[in-house]
């Protein structure tokens, strides 16, 4: 090829590039000969299936090229080792929680490709506050973007405001009140419960700021159950136990879902979807089975030294795009498609990462005449304060970590003795998936 030829092939190439999505930039370097013709195949799970459809419905011109899967993402780990010794398989998109993207972007699986640059950074900042956050990868001072969020899940403090206003108490706003009001609920309203033992590892320790899954680096965690944000929760949990405000049986649980069936529920720290999803106020939902303007949102707890709200999250997925898609445009356009689109928002029936999506959504619950007010407001400010340095976008497993804490809650035992178990347990876990696990926060 002559010079002249050659120089203005890559100008074109450049050009190309550089219209990226939504005009954004793309990356200058990359090793794969990226081909705007190539097909793209979209690994999704089942409920997701409308939202392929719409998209395949609105983009006819690129349909013949967008191969949607369904695919357990829980196998996605175990293939991308098989399609890296392979050298080819590997999906171009993959919708999947953060905890399994983070968990595909150590070296050995390295699949998610940093979005930072395909995707315009308008678009970034329109996403919820805090909604971004789990999707973020910084090693040796990078950050990196390496997935976009699907749905969010921060944590809120559901209430009875029914139950409240009647029995004149007051809703808490410190984990101490919380304990105090127990205390009195003890008393006065014997039978009536304020929470479950259940998912504590994101209901209690997280909001707690209990480094479990603290996060140094990539490839460095810190670890220490004897910290006193660990400790506080343990004895808060075993206190309610014994004075019968704490149930010790899951939110799934059929005694506690009786519970919740014979209005003796309070309050409980959960998601976000539990309003629509759990309470629900319909025949077949799984608490209320009536809506009467009785369920109220306030922010999630704190602990009074905290200056801020330190939530946790419990669910919501996001979008990765594989760094070996030959069509990254494409691929890049599927996942701003999914988690930005209006409609595509409202399919998804939990709240919506996407700030314009999720402020359509809303509206949904502004006639629900299940709520004593429209949680909205509540559910975008707990998205800003969940705690970024705990998180379970990790490569190990939490639930498997504090199974010392559940076994003794099964067994009407005390839960801060088991402490020092978990953290045996999380170390062991931890390091089996490559981590350093430091006992000291640096």
């Amino acid at each position: 090829m002559k010079r002249g030829s050659y120089l203005l092939a890559n100008l074109l190439l450049i050009v190309t590039l550089i219209v990226g999505v939504y005009g954004c930039s793309a990356p200058s370097t990359t090793d794969i000969e990226y081909d705007s013709s190539s097909p793209v195949v979209v690994w999704i799970d089942a409920a997701r299936k409308p939202a392929a459809d719409k998209y395949l419905e609105t983009h006819p011109d690129k349909a013949s090229l967008v191969t949607f899967e369904i695919v357990d993402r829980g196998e996605l780990a175990a293939k991308v080792l098989l399609f890296n010794n392979a050298g080819s398989g590997w999906p171009d998109v993959v919708f999947a929680e953060p905890s399994i993207v983070m968990y595909n972007a150590d070296e050995a699986h390295d699949l998610p490709m940093d979005l930072t640059p395909w995707v315009d950074s308008k678009i970034i900042d329109q996403f919820v506050p805090g909604a971004l956050d789990s999707c973020y990868k910084t090693t040796d001072g990078v950050k990196e973007l390496l997935c976009l969020r699907n749905d969010i899940a921060p944590l809120v403090l559901w209430y009875n405001k029914t139950l409240m206003d009647e029995f004149g108490y007051k809703v808490p706003t410190t984990w101490e009140e919380y304990v105090t009001l127990s205390d009195q609920v003890a008393k006065e309203h014997p039978g009536y419960y304020m929470g479950s033992t259940g998912s504590s590892e994101y209901n209690y320790f997280w909001p707690s700021g209990c480094p479990m899954a603290h996060q140094i680096d990539a490839n460095t965690v810190h670890i220490d159950t004897s910290d006193p944000k660990c400790t506080r929760v343990t004895q808060m949990i075993d206190h309610m136990i014994a004075n019968g405000t704490m149930s010790k049986y899951g939110q799934f649980d059929p005694k506690f879902i009786e519970i919740a069936n014979n209005n003796k529920l309070l309050m409980i720290q959960a998601a976000n979807w539990f309003g629509d999803f759990v309470f629900g106020g319909k025949e077949d939902s799984s608490y209320y089975k009536t809506s009467e303007h009785q369920l109220a949102a306030a922010m999630p707890l704190k602990w009074s030294e905290q200056t801020n709200e330190f939530n946790g999250a419990w669910g919501g997925s996001a979008w990765l795009v594989s760094k070996h898609t030959k069509n990254p445009e494409l691929a890049v356009s599927i996942a701003v498609y999914m988690t930005t689109d209006i409609e595509v928002g409202k399919l998804v029936g939990t709240m919506p990462a996407y700030g314009p999506a999720a402020e359509e959504w809303k509206k949904g619950m502004d006639a629900n005449p299940l709520y004593a007010m429209n949680p909205y407001d509540v559910m975008v400010a707990a998205s800003a304060a969940i705690n970024t340095e705990f998180t379970d976008a990790v490569r190990y497993s939490l639930s498997e970590g504090i199974k010392p804490y559940t076994t003794a809650i099964e067994q009407d035992q005390p839960t801060t003795p088991t402490l020092p178990d978990c953290e045996t347990q999380l170390k062991i876990l931890a390091e089996k998936e490559g981590y350093k696990v430091v006992k000291t926060a640096p």
